[in-house]
Protein backbone atom coordinates (compact mmCIF):
# COMPACT_ATOMS: atom_id res chain seq x y z
CA UNK A 1 0.00 0.00 0.00
CA UNK A 2 1.75 3.81 -1.16
CA UNK A 3 2.25 5.97 1.75
CA UNK A 4 0.79 9.57 1.45
CA UNK A 5 3.44 11.76 2.33
CA UNK A 6 2.67 15.17 3.59
CA UNK A 7 4.58 17.81 1.50
CA UNK A 8 7.66 19.07 3.51
CA UNK A 9 7.47 22.58 4.58
CA UNK A 10 11.39 24.06 3.20
CA UNK A 11 11.43 27.72 5.06
CA UNK A 12 9.47 29.14 7.96
CA UNK A 13 8.50 32.17 5.85
CA UNK A 14 6.95 29.40 3.24
CA UNK A 15 4.97 27.41 6.42
CA UNK A 16 3.02 30.99 7.63
CA UNK A 17 2.14 32.19 3.97
CA UNK A 18 0.81 28.87 2.95
CA UNK A 19 -0.98 27.53 6.04
CA UNK A 20 -2.08 31.16 7.87
CA UNK A 21 -4.72 32.46 6.13
CA UNK A 22 -3.79 36.75 6.23
CA UNK A 23 -5.24 38.56 9.62
CA UNK A 24 -8.32 39.94 9.90
CA UNK A 25 -7.61 43.23 9.40
CA UNK A 26 -10.97 44.70 11.47
CA UNK A 27 -11.05 43.54 15.52
CA UNK A 28 -13.62 45.46 18.27
CA UNK A 29 -15.03 47.30 15.53
CA UNK A 30 -11.36 49.27 14.89
CA UNK A 31 -9.66 49.55 11.67
CA UNK A 32 -6.04 47.80 11.83
CA UNK A 33 -3.40 49.84 11.45
CA UNK A 34 0.21 50.29 12.98
CA UNK A 35 0.23 52.57 15.33
CA UNK A 36 3.38 54.04 17.28
CA UNK A 37 4.35 51.84 20.84
CA UNK A 38 5.86 54.66 22.84
CA UNK A 39 5.11 57.87 24.33
CA UNK A 40 7.55 60.56 23.48
CA UNK A 41 8.74 62.10 26.16
CA UNK A 42 9.49 66.37 24.80
CA UNK A 43 12.66 67.57 27.24
CA UNK A 44 16.47 68.50 26.33
CA UNK A 45 16.12 65.52 24.50
CA UNK A 46 13.60 63.56 23.01
CA UNK A 47 13.04 60.53 25.01
CA UNK A 48 10.93 57.36 24.32
CA UNK A 49 8.70 55.38 27.04
CA UNK A 50 8.89 51.96 27.22
CA UNK A 51 6.70 50.30 30.09
CA UNK A 52 8.03 47.89 32.52
CA UNK A 53 6.73 45.39 34.72
CA UNK A 54 9.65 44.31 38.28
CA UNK A 55 7.67 41.99 40.36
CA UNK A 56 8.81 39.33 43.25
CA UNK A 57 8.40 35.59 43.08
CA UNK A 58 4.75 36.08 44.22
CA UNK A 59 3.64 38.64 41.10
CA UNK A 60 3.70 41.67 43.51
CA UNK A 61 5.08 44.81 42.17
CA UNK A 62 8.45 45.83 43.70
CA UNK A 63 8.55 49.41 43.93
CA UNK A 64 11.99 51.77 44.99
CA UNK A 65 14.21 51.12 41.94
CA UNK A 66 15.87 54.04 40.25
CA UNK A 67 17.03 54.56 36.72
CA UNK A 68 20.66 53.88 37.06
CA UNK A 69 19.15 50.18 37.97
CA UNK A 70 18.07 49.57 34.90
CA UNK A 71 19.72 48.77 31.80
CA UNK A 72 18.17 48.94 28.13
CA UNK A 73 19.81 48.17 24.75
CA UNK A 74 17.95 48.09 21.31
CA UNK A 75 19.09 45.70 18.86
CA UNK A 76 21.94 44.75 20.82
CA UNK A 77 23.07 48.48 21.35
CA UNK A 78 22.88 50.09 25.31
CA UNK A 79 20.59 53.18 25.57
CA UNK A 80 20.74 55.92 28.60
CA UNK A 81 18.12 55.55 30.95
CA UNK A 82 17.16 58.64 31.93
CA UNK A 83 14.34 58.32 34.49
CA UNK A 84 12.31 55.69 36.04
CA UNK A 85 8.53 56.51 37.07
CA UNK A 86 6.90 53.70 39.55
CA UNK A 87 3.20 54.00 37.96
CA UNK A 88 0.86 52.49 40.18
CA UNK A 89 -2.98 51.24 38.69
CA UNK A 90 -4.49 49.53 41.53
CA UNK A 91 -4.87 50.08 45.08
CA UNK A 92 -3.89 46.47 45.90
CA UNK A 93 -1.24 44.18 44.23
CA UNK A 94 -2.23 41.19 46.76
CA UNK A 95 -5.09 39.24 45.54
CA UNK A 96 -5.36 35.79 46.42
CA UNK A 97 -2.37 36.18 48.46
CA UNK A 98 -3.46 35.37 52.11
CA UNK A 99 -1.23 37.50 54.76
CA UNK A 100 0.91 39.07 52.13
CA UNK A 101 2.21 42.39 52.82
CA UNK A 102 0.66 45.38 50.77
CA UNK A 103 2.86 46.73 48.03
CA UNK A 104 5.29 49.17 49.08
CA UNK A 105 5.08 52.82 48.05
CA UNK A 106 7.92 53.60 45.55
CA UNK A 107 10.72 56.39 46.75
CA UNK A 108 11.40 57.07 43.11
CA UNK A 109 9.14 59.53 41.27
CA UNK A 110 6.12 57.70 42.67
CA UNK A 111 2.71 58.34 40.94
CA UNK A 112 -0.64 57.96 42.81
CA UNK A 113 -2.84 55.45 41.57
CA UNK A 114 -4.50 56.24 37.94
CA UNK A 115 -8.25 57.13 37.64
CA UNK A 116 -8.16 56.15 34.57
CA UNK A 117 -7.59 52.47 35.28
CA UNK A 118 -6.08 49.85 33.31
CA UNK A 119 -7.44 48.50 30.31
CA UNK A 120 -8.02 44.41 29.90
CA UNK A 121 -8.86 42.65 27.03
CA UNK A 122 -10.10 38.98 27.62
CA UNK A 123 -9.30 37.14 25.02
CA UNK A 124 -10.87 33.09 24.49
CA UNK A 125 -9.48 30.96 22.13
CA UNK A 126 -12.08 29.13 21.70
CA UNK A 127 -10.71 26.79 19.08
CA UNK A 128 -8.68 25.31 21.83
CA UNK A 129 -11.09 23.99 23.86
CA UNK A 130 -12.83 20.69 22.92
CA UNK A 131 -16.56 21.07 23.58
CA UNK A 132 -18.19 21.28 26.78
CA UNK A 133 -14.87 21.91 28.56
CA UNK A 134 -14.35 25.74 28.72
CA UNK A 135 -16.76 25.54 32.10
CA UNK A 136 -13.96 26.08 34.72
CA UNK A 137 -11.74 28.13 32.83
CA UNK A 138 -14.93 30.73 32.32
CA UNK A 139 -15.96 30.66 35.81
CA UNK A 140 -12.25 31.59 36.73
CA UNK A 141 -12.56 34.91 34.53
CA UNK A 142 -16.07 35.26 35.74
CA UNK A 143 -14.51 36.08 39.20
CA UNK A 144 -11.56 37.79 37.57
CA UNK A 145 -14.02 40.40 36.56
CA UNK A 146 -15.51 40.57 39.68
CA UNK A 147 -11.82 41.36 41.11
CA UNK A 148 -11.31 44.10 38.88
CA UNK A 149 -11.17 47.93 40.33
CA UNK A 150 -14.22 50.00 39.08
CA UNK A 151 -12.43 52.02 37.25
CA UNK A 152 -10.58 48.82 35.26
CA UNK A 153 -12.10 48.70 32.08
CA UNK A 154 -12.28 45.47 30.30
CA UNK A 155 -13.32 43.40 26.42
CA UNK A 156 -13.87 40.78 25.43
CA UNK A 157 -13.19 38.76 22.34
CA UNK A 158 -13.88 35.41 21.77
CA UNK A 159 -12.15 33.92 18.39
CA UNK A 160 -12.78 32.62 15.91
CA UNK A 161 -16.02 32.83 16.23
CA UNK A 162 -18.03 34.17 18.79
CA UNK A 163 -18.63 37.94 20.62
CA UNK A 164 -16.18 40.57 20.49
CA UNK A 165 -16.65 43.65 22.92
CA UNK A 166 -15.41 46.76 23.20
CA UNK A 167 -13.50 47.44 26.69
CA UNK A 168 -16.06 49.45 29.21
CA UNK A 169 -16.44 49.63 33.01
CA UNK A 170 -19.98 47.82 32.26
CA UNK A 171 -19.46 43.89 32.73
CA UNK A 172 -23.04 42.99 32.97
CA UNK A 173 -23.03 42.11 29.14
CA UNK A 174 -19.47 40.68 29.35
CA UNK A 175 -20.30 38.77 31.73
CA UNK A 176 -23.36 36.84 30.04
CA UNK A 177 -21.73 36.11 27.01
CA UNK A 178 -18.62 34.82 28.94
CA UNK A 179 -21.06 31.82 30.19
CA UNK A 180 -22.07 30.80 26.66
CA UNK A 181 -18.72 30.18 25.87
CA UNK A 182 -18.39 26.22 25.43
CA UNK A 183 -15.75 25.38 23.05
CA UNK A 184 -15.49 24.52 19.42
CA UNK A 185 -12.06 22.40 18.71
CA UNK A 186 -12.75 20.14 16.38
CA UNK A 187 -10.99 16.65 17.11
CA UNK A 188 -9.79 14.41 14.14
CA UNK A 189 -9.72 11.00 14.21
CA UNK A 190 -7.24 8.61 13.76
CA UNK A 191 -7.27 4.44 13.78
CA UNK A 192 -4.75 4.65 16.24
CA UNK A 193 -3.67 6.06 19.47
CA UNK A 194 -1.18 8.71 18.29
CA UNK A 195 0.16 11.38 20.62
CA UNK A 196 1.11 14.89 19.38
CA UNK A 197 4.41 14.03 20.09
CA UNK A 198 4.35 11.03 17.77
CA UNK A 199 2.85 12.71 14.76
CA UNK A 200 5.32 15.54 15.05
CA UNK A 201 8.44 12.86 15.47
CA UNK A 202 6.69 10.89 12.61
CA UNK A 203 6.63 13.86 9.72
CA UNK A 204 10.22 15.07 10.93
CA UNK A 205 10.97 11.45 10.05
CA UNK A 206 9.05 11.41 6.41
CA UNK A 207 12.00 14.04 5.56
CA UNK A 208 13.93 11.53 4.35
CA UNK A 209 13.57 11.99 1.23
CA UNK A 210 13.89 8.54 -1.29
CA UNK A 211 14.63 6.38 1.53
CA UNK A 212 11.14 6.81 3.12
CA UNK A 213 9.28 4.30 0.88
CA UNK A 214 12.48 1.59 1.60
CA UNK A 215 11.92 1.93 4.76
CA UNK A 216 8.13 1.18 5.12
CA UNK A 217 8.56 -1.58 3.20
CA UNK A 218 11.32 -2.86 5.39
CA UNK A 219 8.94 -2.58 8.15
CA UNK A 220 5.52 -3.60 6.62
CA UNK A 221 4.10 -7.05 7.64
CA UNK A 222 6.51 -7.57 10.31
CA UNK A 223 8.60 -6.03 12.88
CA UNK A 224 12.28 -6.63 12.08
CA UNK A 225 14.50 -8.90 14.83
CA UNK A 226 10.60 -8.94 16.50
CA UNK A 227 10.42 -12.56 18.72
CA UNK A 228 9.10 -15.18 16.23
CA UNK A 229 9.64 -12.63 13.20
CA UNK A 230 12.29 -14.80 11.73
CA UNK A 231 14.06 -11.93 10.44
CA UNK A 232 17.25 -10.53 12.06
CA UNK A 233 17.42 -6.92 13.32
CA UNK A 234 17.43 -4.52 10.96
CA UNK A 235 19.49 -1.22 11.00
CA UNK A 236 16.84 1.63 11.26
CA UNK A 237 17.28 4.95 10.73
CA UNK A 238 16.97 6.91 14.58
CA UNK A 239 14.12 8.85 13.21
CA UNK A 240 11.85 5.94 12.53
CA UNK A 241 12.26 4.37 16.38
CA UNK A 242 8.51 6.09 16.48
CA UNK A 243 7.21 4.29 13.87
CA UNK A 244 8.69 1.21 15.30
CA UNK A 245 6.98 1.91 18.48
CA UNK A 246 3.79 2.63 17.64
CA UNK A 247 4.25 -0.43 15.07
CA UNK A 248 4.75 -2.66 18.28
CA UNK A 249 1.72 -1.09 20.31
CA UNK A 250 -1.05 -0.93 17.68
CA UNK A 251 -0.67 -3.07 14.93
CA UNK A 252 2.42 -5.73 15.41
CA UNK A 253 2.50 -8.19 12.54
CA UNK A 254 -0.61 -6.89 10.76
CA UNK A 255 0.42 -6.07 6.80
CA UNK A 256 0.79 -2.86 5.69
CA UNK A 257 1.30 -1.74 9.34
CA UNK A 258 3.30 0.65 8.68
CA UNK A 259 1.70 1.77 5.88
CA UNK A 260 -1.25 2.50 7.33
CA UNK A 261 0.52 4.53 10.32
CA UNK A 262 1.91 6.50 8.14
CA UNK A 263 -1.18 7.44 5.87
CA UNK A 264 -2.91 8.14 9.13
CA UNK A 265 -0.06 10.55 10.23
CA UNK A 266 -0.05 12.43 6.97
CA UNK A 267 -3.81 12.60 7.31
CA UNK A 268 -3.15 14.67 10.50
CA UNK A 269 -0.81 16.64 10.16
CA UNK A 270 -2.16 19.44 7.74
CA UNK A 271 -5.70 19.30 10.29
CA UNK A 272 -3.48 19.48 13.09
CA UNK A 273 -1.34 22.68 11.12
CA UNK A 274 -4.75 24.31 10.34
CA UNK A 275 -5.97 24.22 13.84
CA UNK A 276 -2.62 26.26 15.19
CA UNK A 277 -3.38 28.33 12.31
CA UNK A 278 -6.88 29.41 13.50
CA UNK A 279 -5.30 30.13 16.71
CA UNK A 280 -3.01 32.36 15.60
CA UNK A 281 -5.21 34.07 13.27
CA UNK A 282 -7.43 35.04 15.23
CA UNK A 283 -5.10 36.16 18.07
CA UNK A 284 -3.52 38.16 15.18
CA UNK A 285 -6.72 39.93 14.68
CA UNK A 286 -7.40 40.71 17.89
CA UNK A 287 -3.31 42.51 18.21
CA UNK A 288 -4.11 44.38 14.84
CA UNK A 289 -6.98 45.42 15.86
CA UNK A 290 -5.67 47.08 19.46
CA UNK A 291 -3.29 49.10 17.46
CA UNK A 292 -5.42 52.05 17.37
CA UNK A 293 -6.72 51.74 20.80
CA UNK A 294 -4.78 54.34 22.56
CA UNK A 295 -3.12 53.82 26.19
CA UNK A 296 -1.53 50.36 27.62
CA UNK A 297 -3.33 47.25 27.29
CA UNK A 298 -3.01 43.79 28.78
CA UNK A 299 -4.47 40.99 26.92
CA UNK A 300 -5.67 38.14 29.28
CA UNK A 301 -5.56 35.02 26.60
CA UNK A 302 -7.80 31.76 28.15
CA UNK A 303 -6.18 28.96 25.39
CA UNK A 304 -5.83 25.31 26.54
CA UNK A 305 -2.31 25.91 24.67
CA UNK A 306 -1.40 25.68 20.78
CA UNK A 307 0.17 22.50 19.35
CA UNK A 308 3.31 23.16 17.34
CA UNK A 309 5.98 21.02 16.42
CA UNK A 310 9.37 21.31 18.57
CA UNK A 311 11.22 20.05 15.91
CA UNK A 312 13.13 20.64 12.91
CA UNK A 313 10.52 19.56 9.37
CA UNK A 314 7.90 18.15 12.55
CA UNK A 315 4.72 19.34 11.55
CA UNK A 316 2.37 21.59 12.93
CA UNK A 317 5.03 24.25 12.02
CA UNK A 318 3.68 28.03 12.31
CA UNK A 319 7.23 29.46 11.14
CA UNK A 320 8.27 32.45 13.44
CA UNK A 321 5.00 33.91 14.16
CA UNK A 322 5.80 34.07 17.64
CA UNK A 323 8.47 37.11 16.43
CA UNK A 324 6.13 38.50 14.16
CA UNK A 325 2.71 38.65 16.70
CA UNK A 326 5.35 39.33 19.26
CA UNK A 327 6.19 42.42 16.99
CA UNK A 328 2.15 43.27 16.52
CA UNK A 329 1.79 43.39 20.05
CA UNK A 330 4.60 46.07 20.35
CA UNK A 331 3.02 48.30 17.78
CA UNK A 332 -0.30 48.15 19.58
CA UNK A 333 0.87 48.81 22.88
CA UNK A 334 -0.27 45.38 24.12
CA UNK A 335 0.95 43.20 27.05
CA UNK A 336 -0.02 39.57 26.67
CA UNK A 337 -0.35 37.15 29.71
CA UNK A 338 -1.48 33.72 28.89
CA UNK A 339 -3.42 31.62 30.82
CA UNK A 340 -3.30 27.79 29.38
CA UNK A 341 -5.78 25.74 31.12
CA UNK A 342 -5.08 21.77 30.43
CA UNK A 343 -7.92 20.00 28.95
CA UNK A 344 -7.68 16.27 28.74
CA UNK A 345 -9.86 16.15 25.70
CA UNK A 346 -7.97 19.41 24.43
CA UNK A 347 -4.67 18.35 25.16
CA UNK A 348 -5.15 14.32 23.06
CA UNK A 349 -6.12 13.71 19.38
CA UNK A 350 -9.01 11.71 18.57
CA UNK A 351 -8.87 7.96 17.78
CA UNK A 352 -11.10 4.84 18.03
CA UNK A 353 -9.08 3.48 21.00
CA UNK A 354 -8.50 5.24 24.77
CA UNK A 355 -6.27 7.93 24.16
CA UNK A 356 -3.54 7.81 26.20
CA UNK A 357 -2.30 10.44 28.99
CA UNK A 358 -0.46 13.34 27.91
CA UNK A 359 3.26 12.54 28.81
CA UNK A 360 5.60 15.17 30.36
CA UNK A 361 6.57 16.05 26.52
CA UNK A 362 3.05 16.94 25.01
CA UNK A 363 2.23 18.85 27.44
CA UNK A 364 4.99 21.61 27.05
CA UNK A 365 3.88 21.13 23.09
CA UNK A 366 1.02 22.63 23.85
CA UNK A 367 2.64 25.17 26.18
CA UNK A 368 5.82 26.27 24.44
CA UNK A 369 4.50 28.25 21.61
CA UNK A 370 2.68 30.75 23.99
CA UNK A 371 5.64 30.95 26.91
CA UNK A 372 7.46 32.26 23.79
CA UNK A 373 4.47 34.69 22.49
CA UNK A 374 3.68 35.81 25.61
CA UNK A 375 7.72 36.42 27.01
CA UNK A 376 8.13 38.24 23.43
CA UNK A 377 5.11 40.28 24.19
CA UNK A 378 5.90 41.19 27.76
CA UNK A 379 3.96 38.92 29.84
CA UNK A 380 4.21 35.17 30.66
CA UNK A 381 1.92 32.43 30.49
CA UNK A 382 0.53 30.93 33.67
CA UNK A 383 -0.19 27.21 33.29
CA UNK A 384 -3.23 25.55 35.20
CA UNK A 385 -2.51 21.97 35.08
CA UNK A 386 -6.01 21.55 37.06
CA UNK A 387 -9.02 22.73 38.02
CA UNK A 388 -10.49 26.58 37.22
CA UNK A 389 -7.17 28.55 37.02
CA UNK A 390 -8.06 31.17 39.57
CA UNK A 391 -4.70 31.66 41.38
CA UNK A 392 -3.72 32.65 37.36
CA UNK A 393 -5.99 35.41 36.70
CA UNK A 394 -5.42 36.88 40.21
CA UNK A 395 -1.52 36.90 39.91
CA UNK A 396 -2.10 38.82 36.05
CA UNK A 397 -4.12 41.42 38.26
CA UNK A 398 -1.37 41.81 41.17
CA UNK A 399 1.49 41.77 38.17
CA UNK A 400 -0.55 44.89 36.13
CA UNK A 401 -1.48 46.45 38.98
CA UNK A 402 1.80 48.57 38.79
CA UNK A 403 4.57 49.04 36.41
CA UNK A 404 8.06 51.20 35.56
CA UNK A 405 7.68 53.83 32.97
CA UNK A 406 11.64 54.32 31.98
CA UNK A 407 12.72 57.30 30.17
CA UNK A 408 15.11 56.07 27.31
CA UNK A 409 17.45 57.85 24.93
CA UNK A 410 17.51 56.54 21.17
CA UNK A 411 20.07 56.59 18.35
CA UNK A 412 18.45 58.65 15.95
CA UNK A 413 19.31 55.41 13.99
CA UNK A 414 16.54 53.80 16.05
CA UNK A 415 13.86 56.31 15.03
CA UNK A 416 12.58 54.58 11.48
CA UNK A 417 9.38 53.07 12.28
CA UNK A 418 10.47 49.53 12.72
CA UNK A 419 10.55 46.51 15.09
CA UNK A 420 13.58 46.68 16.82
CA UNK A 421 14.89 44.29 19.65
CA UNK A 422 14.37 45.74 23.16
CA UNK A 423 16.23 43.64 26.41
CA UNK A 424 15.49 45.33 29.76
CA UNK A 425 17.95 44.40 32.59
CA UNK A 426 17.42 45.19 36.65
CA UNK A 427 19.98 45.34 38.82
CA UNK A 428 18.18 43.60 41.62
CA UNK A 429 18.59 40.09 42.99
CA UNK A 430 14.92 38.14 43.23
CA UNK A 431 12.49 39.70 41.15
CA UNK A 432 11.28 38.61 37.55
CA UNK A 433 11.68 41.56 34.83
CA UNK A 434 9.08 41.80 32.07
CA UNK A 435 9.03 43.58 29.10
CA UNK A 436 8.36 43.92 25.43
CA UNK A 437 11.04 41.90 23.33
CA UNK A 438 10.13 44.42 20.64
CA UNK A 439 9.98 48.42 20.53
CA UNK A 440 8.63 50.76 17.74
CA UNK A 441 10.04 53.99 16.95
CA UNK A 442 8.30 56.33 14.98
CA UNK A 443 10.11 58.25 12.23
CA UNK A 444 11.54 61.82 13.47
CA UNK A 445 8.77 64.63 12.35
CA UNK A 446 10.85 66.75 9.31
CA UNK A 447 9.22 69.65 10.80
CA UNK A 448 11.25 69.09 14.33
Amino acid sequence: MPVMVPPRVSTSRRVAARHLVPFLTIALGLVAVAAPQDTVFRSAVDLIAVDVQVVDRDGIPVGEIGPESFTVSINGAPRRVISAQFVRQAESSTVGLKGAKAMPRAAVDVAPVSETGRTFILAVDNSSFAPGTTGPAMEAAQHFIDALDPHDKIGLYVYPSGPRLEPTTERARIRSDLARVTGEKWMPHSRFNLAPSEVIDMTAALGMGIQTRQNVIALDGTIPGAPGSGQQSTLIPPDWDTVVRVMRRECPGQADCASNILNDVASLAPHLENQAATSLNGLGALLRGLAEMPGRKAVVLVSAGVLVSDRKDGRPDVGDMSRVLGQIAAMANATVYSVQVESASSMSIASTRLATSANNRDRLLYGNWLDEFSAAAGGTRIYVPVGAGGFAFDRVLRETSAHYLLGVQPEESDRDGRPRQLKVKVARPGVNVQSRQWVVIPAKNRAD
